[in-house]
């Protein structure tokens, strides 16, 4: 396109979305709603006329999400204060009533109105009628399923890639609040150029309101290690990515067990994107070997990983599952969405803290000590009565759950099944004295057309006796055995570093990671 051409084109996509901020039109043809939740909360909520989705009006803050490589979405607002944000992609619009609550302009006709906040908050929906000229209240009683439990979580999407100004986290942090997701973790990353930019990083580009928390970090992606995530660190690593995919170089340098290092004397916490980086080939063997890593995204795009997770639990590597969204690369992969999922945390990561000054810093420090759970729906957790050697697991939902079960090294030991209508499960199990393992709880609920599957998980927790970790012999020879073939290929991958001292360096961590891996764990090695 000619730069005639876009200086024509720009003024006129500009007054397209300014449109959509206002509806004029004959007073005596429009009915006034007024909408308010009880208690008064944020929520997002989606119109229905005559059972078809309708437009709220006005709107004074949208997000027009034409989802592409380059994230580039912005934050539109009108006014200093805006009361209700339009999230749109793929011709559906997803409304967000920042005060709990607004004031639309409507025809007349049978609307429903349907309200959603995060997981502990069962939705809410009314019918009504507006009458030509007339204005209608209608309140959207909000019910708290787990009154003493919510207030005890701290949940977290360790994966948003959002541009961020100083002047949006009144809306972002708004937007956080309807979704009950109290961390955000927006990450800045590159393809070609940077994207998803964060005005500033650590604690100065940390945003809080009401117990949420907006913290920037990075996404660091090539196409020979994976991406990798680091969050809140104090500073950006640059160079951000490497290789000519997503840089502007053939190098590939730094690896991932560089920028592990470099983030976490930065105060990041560090891990793998899309379980192990979704590309080909992967140095999450290596680091994991070696102690790298904090955490693996094990719950993403509606799929718990479990046979890969429990295969590396198996191996004795001691391997932290969380949840993460790359918002807003989801809202493309289901047409239409699912109301009952959340946009922001759609599955996420919660762990059991006081949030404090800091809920990031809080929910940061679960997430290192593994003390937390994944979930997109289900609250489950398992604890171990060490003086019987006896673990009880229990979940719960506003949604009637269809089992519960206890996982020892990746099996079944115990199980229950609901009856249709329970929200709520327990069971308990006795695991053999004197044997090493690892134990974890699993839980299922009904889902809806359109919905992936809805379940929750804990961390594993571990039992060493003597002081032995639990690993299973033939799994640990399989996972050597891929690293030792990953790192063949490495060697025969042209891979271009900056100079052998970062080659040979390279190389001697793959080759201490295979020689860990090809013996017996130590105690505390992850």
């Amino acid at each position: 396109m000619t730069m005639s051409r876009w200086t024509l084109a720009l003024p006129f996509a500009a007054a397209l979305v300014w449109a959509q901020f206002h509806e004029s039109g004959r007073p005596e043809l429009r009915a006034r709603l007024t909408v308010a939740t009880e208690p008064r909360m944020p929520v997002r909520a989606y119109l229905f006329k005559d059972d078809k989705p309708f437009r709220l009006s006005p709107v004074e803050a949208m997000l027009p999400l034409r989802v592409d490589m380059f994230y580039r979405e912005r934050l539109w607002t009108r006014g200093d204060r805006a009361s209700t944000l339009e999230v749109t992609c793929r011709d559906q619009s997803h409304y967000v009533l920042l005060e709990g609550g607004g004031s639309f302009d409507l025809p007349a006709g049978k609307y429903r109105i349907e309200a959603y906040r995060g997981f502990f908050y069962a939705p809410a929906t009314e019918e009504f009628e507006l009458e030509a000229g007339k204005e209608r209240q209608v309140t959207l009683r909000m019910r708290d399923w787990a009154p003493g439990e919510s207030r005890r979580w701290i949940s977290g999407d360790d994966h948003i890639h959002l541009t961020r100004e100083l002047r949006d986290n009144d809306v972002f942090l708004r937007w956080l609040e309807a979704e009950d997701l109290h961390v955000a973790n927006f990450l800045q990353l590159q393809r070609q150029m940077d994207a998803a930019v964060q005005y500033a990083f650590g604690p100065p580009g940390e945003a809080k309101r009401n117990g949420y928390a907006i913290r920037p970090g990075h996404e660091s992606r090539t196409e020979f290690y994976g991406h990798v995530n680091l969050l809140g660190g104090r500073e950006l690593i640059r160079p951000l990515s490497a290789g000519s995919m997503y840089a502007n170089s053939p190098g590939a340098y730094p690896y991932p067990a560089i920028l592990f290092a470099k983030g976490r004397e930065l105060g990041a916490t560090v891990g793998y994107a899309h379980f192990s980086g979704s590309m080909p080939h992967s140095t999450l063997l290596m680091d994991l070997a070696l102690g790298n890593i904090d955490f693996v995204e094990v719950l993403q795009f509606g799929v718990l990983k479990t046979g890969e997770w429990y295969e590396l639990l198996n191996a004795g590597l001691r391997v932290t599952g969380i949840a993460g969204s790359d918002f807003p690369v989801l809202l493309n992969q289901r047409d239409p969405w699912p109301r009952t999922i959340p946009l922001l945390g759609p599955e996420r990561t919660l762990v059991k803290a006081d949030g404090g000054q800091s809920p990031y810093e809080a929910w940061a420090a679960g997430v290192r000590t593994g003390t937390a759970i994944v979930t997109n729906g289900p609250l489950v957790e398992a604890t171990l009565e060490k003086n019987n050697s006896v673990v009880t697991a229990k979940a719960g939902f506003y949604r009637p759950l269809e089992k519960l079960e206890i996982i020892r090294n990746g099996e079944v030991i115990a199980a229950v099944s609901g009856d249709g209508g329970k929200t709520e499960l327990s069971l308990s199990a006795r695991v053999p004295a004197g044997e090493s393992c690892w134990l974890a709880a699993r839980a299922t609920a009904r889902k809806k057309e359109g919905e992936p599957d809805i379940q929750g998980h804990t961390n594993p927790f571990y039992i060493e006796a003597n002081g032995r970790p639990y690993f299973d012999e033939q799994t640990r020879r399989a996972v050597a055995g891929r690293w030792e073939e990953e790192l063949a290929h490495y060697r025969n991958a042209g891979l271009r570093f900056p100079d052998e001292r970062s080659r040979d360096d390279f190389f001697a961590r793959g080759e201490q990671a295979l020689r860990i891996l090809t013996a017996p764990p130590a105690q505390g090695r992850r």
